[in-house]
């Protein structure tokens, strides 16, 4: 049986000499064919292993036999077979999370699957990948290094920027649309201009995506119930505050990052993984409206920068890090290894690609400094 049980250890190199470097193999949850359109955060998972591994990006599917890295998302519950790199991803406590409550199962690591962890987006995720059987304890979502590549100018457009999930919206339009029973997220007219809804859903293109940070990037606070909405503030160190949709009472609060509360596991995970044990959050249940000038004095007393050893997790980067950097007058968005980033694929495709085995006869591995 593989060893399941692979922690932090090696890096994966290719001989010195390669003309053209293998693409790196990633799963991630991309476009398919059916749909239009990019989930903002899972999106970045190529975009950030490119710019971080200097590397072309191959997709490859969750369920495979071959090598392939996990990064960005939720998503390492998802992988089976072959042998799986973990790199900032986040590990679900239920195998199939999609399902109604009631028809879920725990997580529980495939046997035949060979987990290897490099670095996860915090200590839930690692216990839950190696059984509580310690681990690297090097954490974070790989999207909070985006700004060692990208830091524009962005002139500040909105007072407040409010980034929903998917689950709260109604379509998957690239404007935002709540569900209509959401009534939290009802602006009024005398605010439109300066409280900014923004959605995660994007179209399929890289400079969609730039816009997207920069959307995020031009309001002075964030409240945000997308994961990814969080990182990118506090990557940038925009004030910010988690946009609970539950909690003891509405208003300023104390949001536990316990795990096992109602808390966002996600959002746990993530702090925790940054070494927080306390954070505020914003609690405003969906059926009722909110006070818009309150979140904005909310954040603008309870928000404190935070700082994530980001040459931690470059280090543990599996395939050895070599950044990339932008043509002089240019910006990263433009880089050829970023610009050609396929983002939509044939799902069938990658699926019965996936049943046939591929070796890496170039890949060594080798230790850690």
């Amino acid at each position: 049986m593989p060893d399941q049980d692979a922690q932090a250890s090696p890096h994966l190199s290719e001989p010195h000499g390669s003309d053209r470097p293998e693409p790196i193999p990633l799963g991630w949850a991309g476009a398919s064919l059916k749909a239009d359109y990019l989930n903002f955060g899972d999106a970045m998972s190529p975009v950030m292993v490119a710019l971080v591994g200097g590397r072309p990006v191959r997709r490859v599917a969750y369920e495979s036999s071959e090598l392939r890295l996990a990064a960005v998302g939720t998503i390492a519950h998802g992988f089976r077979g072959g042998e799986v790199h973990v790199w900032g991803a986040g590990c679900s406590r239920w195998a199939n999370p999609s399902a109604p409550l009631s028809a879920r199962r725990p997580y529980e690591r495939p046997t035949d699957t060979r987990m290897v962890i490099h670095a996860t987006r915090g200590p839930l995720s690692q216990r839950l990948l190696l059984g509580g059987a310690g681990g690297p304890n090097v954490f974070g979502d790989p999207v909070w290094l985006l700004p060692r590549f990208y830091r524009p100018q962005v002139k500040k457009k909105w007072a407040l920027g409010v980034v929903l999930h998917l689950s709260d919206l109604a379509d998957r339009a690239y404007e935002p649309h709540p569900l209509p029973e959401f009534q939290r997220y009802v602006v009024p007219e005398t605010l439109a201009g300066a409280v900014r809804l923004i959605t995660t859903v994007t179209p399929i293109d890289m400079l969609s995506l730039k816009a997207k940070v920069d959307e995020i990037l031009a309001c002075e606070r964030i409240v945000s119930m997308s994961l990814h909405g969080l990182v990118i503030a506090e990557a940038y160190g925009i004030p910010c505050l988690y946009f609970a949709a539950s909690g003891l009472k509405p208003g300023l609060g104390d949001i536990s990052l316990d795990p096992e509360t109602l808390v966002n596991p996600r959002v746990a995970d993530l702090y925790g993984g940054l070494g927080v044990k306390r954070r505020l959050g914003y609690v405003q249940p969906r059926r009722t409206t909110t006070d818009w000038d309150d979140v904005i004095d909310a954040i603008d007393r309870a928000w404190t920068p935070l700082d994530l050893d980001g040459d931690r997790l470059m280090a543990a980067f599996p395939f050895g890090a070599a950044p990339l950097r932008p043509a002089p007058g240019t910006e990263i968005w433009s880089h050829p290894l970023v610009r050609t980033l396929q983002l939509q694929h044939d799902v069938a495709q990658l699926q019965n690609a996936s049943k046939r085995k591929r070796t890496w006869p170039w890949l060594k591995p080798i230790a850690l400094a």
